[in-house]
């Protein structure tokens, strides 16, 4: 797969506009009122519809969280700032996590006031390493976008360049959720 100088730039500043334009809303912008199961999945694709996450969320996978334990059950069938602060986590998580990692970082069993602390880093955090990812990214694409040298071998370089810093970071994860339990 070979990409153009073109498309690089075009890609990077769709990536930047989304960033500007996009941010997860935080603990007090989550709806103080309670949702039902349609409402939660309708909030959550409106929220990350613009981050192109995967498999966003569906009424069968709220409940499978449900049953295993990963989410906290619904009172009569509402769901609260809590459960959408863990939904929000758990649809960014798993699109490198696997579920067991994503318990040992988000476990069910927390109170409200951990959950809203938890989400509102995560948010922060979410926020600082989208602008991060993209300075480091745009490091690598700049010298190919700018060079001489011929596209297929440089564009090929810097697709493999992201791969390979995304693995590198999964991996880093994996690791430190696991020391999270060891303490």
């Amino acid at each position: 797969m070979n990409l153009n100088k073109k498309q690089i730039s075009e890609a990077l500043e769709w990536w930047g506009k989304l960033i500007d334009a996009r941010m997860l809303p935080d603990w007090d912008a989550l709806p103080e009122f309670e949702l039902y199961m349609d409402q939660v999945v309708s909030f959550i694709e409106k929220n990350l519809k613009a981050y192109s996450i995967e498999k966003l969320i569906t009424s069968s996978m709220i409940n499978n969280y449900v049953k295993n334990r990963i989410i906290p059950p619904p009172v009569k069938k509402k769901y609260n700032k809590k459960h959408l602060a863990y939904l929000i986590m758990i649809c960014f998580f798993k699109q490198t996590l696997s579920i067991a990692t994503i318990q040992k970082i988000a476990p069910y069993d927390m109170s409200d006031e951990q959950v809203k602390t938890l989400y509102n880093s995560f948010v922060k955090n979410q926020n600082t390493a989208f602008r991060y990812v993209t300075q480091q990214i745009r490091n690598v694409a700049d010298p190919i976008i700018e060079s001489a040298q011929p596209e297929p071998e440089r564009t090929s370089d810097f697709s493999m360049q992201v791969s390979i810093s995304a693995n590198i970071f999964k991996h880093i994860t994996e690791k430190l959720a696991s020391l999270m339990n060891e303490e």
